[in-house]
């Protein structure tokens, strides 16, 4: 097992190239965040009228299919972060049982919690954006939850 000052060394420089690939998705992430966070707000509104006509009918059909584009154009960005963030998982995290165990305690929890803590991932209260890291495969595991 390493230096445990060395081991932090490398655990913060790669938690910073994580962390880079999470602004990154942030930004790709924000015009479709913007279209779709329009589009939840235009469906409570016409899902709140009690009598829907049948315009309001197919303007509901034609949010749905916007944020089904949207959410797809959200799950592309994903994974082309996921794949990212898996080659730094690979290039930085030790082969060694040991000082993966180390790896787990100390920079697992700080991967998810970036994902947590950017305001650039929160979409309203119904698209959730959830991260798993996974230090004995190298991997990290994005997912999009939607709730409508």
């Amino acid at each position: 097992m390493g230096n445990p000052k060395d081991d932090k060394k490398k655990m913060d420089a790669a938690k910073k190239e994580v962390q880079a690939e999470v602004k990154k998705l942030s930004l790709k992430m924000r015009k479709p965040k913007e279209e779709i966070e329009v589009l939840i707000d235009k469906k409570k509104e016409i899902d709140a009228k009690k009598d829907k006509t049948p315009d309001d009918k197919k303007e509901l059909k034609k949010i749905d299919l916007g944020i089904n584009t949207m959410s797809k154009a959200i799950e592309k960005h994903l994974a082309d972060s996921n794949k990212r963030i898996d080659l730094v998982l690979k290039k930085n995290i030790p082969d060694d049982k040991k000082e993966k165990k180390a790896w787990e305690k100390g920079f697992a929890g700080g991967v998810v919690d970036l994902f947590k803590s950017d305001p650039g991932l929160k979409i309203k209260n119904q698209l959730f954006l959830g991260a798993d890291v996974s230090i004995s495969k190298k991997k990290v595991g994005l997912t999009l939850t939607k709730t409508f």
